[in-house]
């Protein structure tokens, strides 16, 4: 059942169940489905007016962990598309060079990705939380989590109160709650981005015949260089059947020094020739903004305490790679696995940290979201330095733009290179620091 409650506290319902969870994301509703499957009494409870009404993404998906936690999804879920194509773009204020990978087979099900509504997605796992039987309230704001002799014993909204043996918070990027535990302090600028994005509505074969799409397939594309004015950041874009996802990315220490409004950012790249030809003709459907955990396995708090987890962005779980980009599948990991730390747990009787975060932990550390995060530790470190930003995306289009210049001058590779490089003023041991950086780092 789902309960619109807003302002309304819990008046009315049952004070204490198995489980409370806060935060109505992909996180806190697989925790939801997955206890409730198992006959735990799980009340959801989350502060927008409803699911799906907080939830802001990119627009991709990776299946991997979503095929563990609700199998045979494809079936059923709403997806858009399935990314077959995808795109690493370099740009300049007026070129752009793209590196393309396209396949109709790889990668296989279930390692693939897909493309979808974060709302309609959000809410598709919520419907099945409900109808394993977890109650969940929307319209709610928690104000505190309850506790007793050092453990979790329930919520606070107002002046009402709700008990339960375990709490799970599931609040997202700015976990209040847990800060104000003490289990995870303010987190930096430098480990977090701002991205806005917008949705732009074209017929679903124009969009086919633009990305040389068929069928269900669908693109993913990332830019490098002009989309976040030469500071750290990029840019983003998905197809979906009838939209396109486009947007930028920027470290929020940049965007609060204040170099540039990142909606400006916005902006100018839509207005990038390449940019515009993709666009054209579309109408503007939604406008969001987003804070985006970047700081790797820097960002991971302690994520259990007596009677408490932490799951999805609240625990620091995201991941940028340069290539990949990862969050809702790292979230939906984690709350299957705090599902499972909770369950055996109640089967020895005690949610002490000793035995419930052992569970939790080991299960972590066991899976691919700790291991991928200690795989690319480095890779925020290396993913902040601005040459990539500003000289490299100008250096790989003046390279290919001397390249492809007929003027009845050779052009050999490493003379142009060296041309270029001296133009913009590129190292040849900056070059080579950066090049082993990258290999090592990512």
């Amino acid at each position: 059942m789902v309960l619109t409650a807003f302002n309304a506290g819990f008046t009315g319902l049952e004070e204490r169940f198995d489980a409370i969870i806060i935060g109505g994301g992909p996180g806190g509703l697989t925790v939801a489905y997955h206890l409730a499957k198992k006959g735990f009494r799980t009340v959801l409870i989350e502060r927008g007016k409803y699911l799906g009404s907080k939830n802001v993404y990119g627009g991709r998906i990776y299946s991997y962990a979503i095929e563990k936690a609700f199998p045979g999804f494809r079936k059923e879920a709403p997806i858009e598309r399935w990314v077959r194509k995808e795109l690493l773009t370099f740009m300049t204020e007026d070129e752009a060079v793209t590196v393309e990978l396209y396949s109709a087979k790889h990668p296989e099900p279930p390692n693939d990705s897909f493309t979808a509504y974060l709302t309609s997605f959000t809410q598709w796992i919520g419907k099945k939380a409900e109808e394993a039987g977890a109650l969940i309230i929307t319209g709610v704001k928690v104000d505190k989590i309850l506790m007793e002799k050092g453990g979790a014993i329930g919520v606070a909204a107002g002046q009402d109160k709700l008990y339960a043996d375990v709490v799970i918070d599931a609040e997202g990027i700015n976990p209040v709650l847990i800060e104000g535990l003490g289990l995870k302090g303010r987190f930096k600028p430098e480990h977090v981005a701002i991205g806005v994005k917008e949705v732009v509505r074209l017929p679903s074969k124009t969009i086919e015949e633009r990305f040389n799409l068929h069928g269900d397939e669908g693109a993913a594309q990332l830019f490098v260089g002009y989309p976040s004015k030469g500071l750290p950041g990029g840019g983003f874009l998905y197809t979906n059947k009838e939209t396109i996802t486009f947007g930028v990315v920027a470290h929020l220490d940049s965007v609060a020094e204040g170099k540039l409004p990142i909606h400006e950012m916005i902006e100018d790249f839509k207005l990038h020739p390449l940019m515009k030809n993709l666009l054209k003709e579309g109408v503007i459907v939604e406008y969001l903004a987003h804070l985006i955990p970047e700081g790797g396995i820097r960002m991971v708090p302690k994520l259990y305490a007596n009677n408490l987890l932490v799951v999805g962005d609240a625990a620091g779980l995201g991941l940028n790679n340069g290539i990949t980009v990862r969050g809702v599948d790292f979230a939906v990991e984690s709350g299957r696995l705090a599902a499972e730390a909770i369950e055996k747990a109640h089967g020895e009787g005690n949610y002490a940290e000793q035995v419930l975060g052992a569970y939790y932990e080991k299960a972590l550390n066991d899976s691919f979201i700790l291991k991928e995060l200690k795989a690319f530790r480095k890779a925020p470190s290396f993913l902040s330095n601005p040459r990539i930003y500003n000289l490299y995306p100008q250096l790989v289009c003046d390279l290919l733009s001397a390249l492809h210049t007929v003027n009845g001058t050779p052009k050999k590779l490493y003379p142009a290179l060296r041309t270029v490089m001296k133009r913009r003023k590129v190292s040849t041991i900056n070059l080579i620091s950066d090049l082993i950086g990258g290999i090592r780092s990512l």
